[in-house]
């Protein structure tokens, strides 16, 4: 008996010796970051090597382990790209093991060098092949890399909100929800600050983490014409595609609660407003998106499209003068919004079908020959009412033609046949 734990004693010491041994000859072959191509297969040696012994080996020799074969995976990676979907996930597995058995150690030798030195050149191999499926509108396989970035670098929400908007890209709605409401307890907004510089040698426009490392480029010479870029609050439009989503998934409760959670909060918050309204616009309840849109402009709203989109409500339900009210504000907010003109010249051939119709249906007394002039005169007001602001609308977009069909049928009705011609031969 005491031979057997003699030899098995000496087994074991023989097993964590070479396990050092090798731990050793794979810091010397990363010490300068990652293994160099050449070593790769004598890295990979080494660590099956490793992994043999991995049963006997104590918390410190399993973290570099597992430290050691992310740097592999990573390594495999950036000689060849193309293995980058199959190595991906087993590559961040080791890393994060390495981090969770030193978390139970107390100890922080590899912890340190994966979230200062590989972390960051994982995120930028993340985001760069996400960025790259994404332009191949592959967003299936892109939205799971930048939830990948997120959750290595949790502070970087900006990709969360990335993969909510890949995932509803590629269809899959419910885990798009899921990215959203997580969005949503972390208190995520998007909003902020970025610092531009237009690269001199490619001529375009570039992103800066912060001023210093903006300036300290523009200083050097290789950036000219720094700005900045102000990110708008992202957080209507997280409630509002949590909302539509729904609706896409035919759940309309679900949409209400969502827009109705976000109100509880911040009742008054024009933002959530603007999404609620949203909604009602896009499930046709026409009195519930008015309501919402005057609580909007009671708070001093001065969005000459939600004007707009009350002019095109009012229509809708038979107000004529509301809207012609409302495109008229819309109008005075904004001079060159051309559909709002579009849309008042429409309205002021509203009854026209109606007068039509009676001429068409009248005789040839002298009677009836009177009340036809006077019907089309009458109709021709209407046209000229409707020509000045199809005009204006022509004036502001040339190109566009529906207004170019409408106005031209209003110069031949008016018999304006050298208007109707220069318009034709545009």
């Amino acid at each position: 008996m005491k031979k057997y734990l003699i030899a098995a004693s000496i087994m074991l010491s023989v097993s964590v010796f070479a396990q050092k041994s090798e731990l050793r000859s794979l810091r010397k072959m990363s010490k300068d970051g990652l293994p160099a191509p050449k070593d790769l297969a004598e890295f990979d040696s080494e660590l099956k090597a490793l992994e043999a012994n991995l049963g006997s080996a104590d918390e410190e020799q399993r973290a570099g382990y597992y430290f050691y074969k992310g740097k592999y995976g990573l390594a495999k990676m950036q000689t060849n790209p193309a293995t980058s979907g199959e190595l991906l996930k087993p590559t961040i597995e080791s890393l994060e093991k390495a981090i969770q058995i030193e978390k139970g150690t107390g100890d922080n030798e590899y912890t340190g060098q994966i979230r200062e030195q590989i972390y960051p050149i994982l995120k930028s191999a993340l985001v760069d092949q996400a960025i790259a499926l994404g332009k191949q509108q592959d967003y299936k396989s892109a939205y799971p890399l930048f939830e990948q970035v997120y959750r290595i670098s949790p502070r970087d929400t900006v990709h969360l909100y990335n993969a909510a908007a890949y995932a509803s890209n590629s269809q899959d709605y419910k885990q798009a929800i899921d990215y959203y409401k997580e969005l949503q307890q972390l208190g995520f907004t998007g909003k902020g600050v970025n610092y531009t510089a237009k690269n001199v040698e490619t001529g375009q426009v570039e992103f800066f983490p912060n001023k210093t490392t903006r300036d300290l480029s523009v200083a050097q010479k290789t950036h000219v014409e720094p700005g900045i870029h102000r990110e708008p609050s992202k957080k209507s439009d997280i409630v509002k595609n949590i909302a539509k989503l729904y609706l896409i998934l035919g759940d309309k409760e679900n949409a209400k609660k969502a827009i109705e959670d976000a109100k509880k909060a911040n009742p008054n918050d024009v933002e959530i407003l603007s999404a609620e309204a949203q909604l009602y616009l896009e499930a046709d309840d026409y009195d519930n998106y008015r309501k919402t849109v005057q609580q909007i402009l009671n708070q001093g709203s001065t969005d000459p499209i939600l004007y707009f989109n009350l002019g095109v409500t009012s229509a809708k339900s038979g107000d004529v003068e509301g809207a012609k009210k409302y495109y008229a504000k819309a109008i005075e907010l904004d001079p060159q919004l051309v559909g709002a003109y579009q849309n008042l010249g429409i309205l002021q051939l509203s009854g026209e079908d109606e007068i039509v119709s009676e001429m068409n249906n009248l005789g040839t007394s002298k009677k009836e020959m009177k009340r036809y002039d006077e019907l089309k005169e009458k109709r021709n007001e209407m046209y000229r009412e409707a020509m000045k602001y199809l005009e204006k609308a022509h004036e502001i977009d040339p190109d566009n033609t529906d207004v170019k069909t409408i106005l031209g049928n209003l110069y031949q009705g008016l018999e304006m046949m050298d208007k109707y011609k220069a318009l034709k031969n545009e």
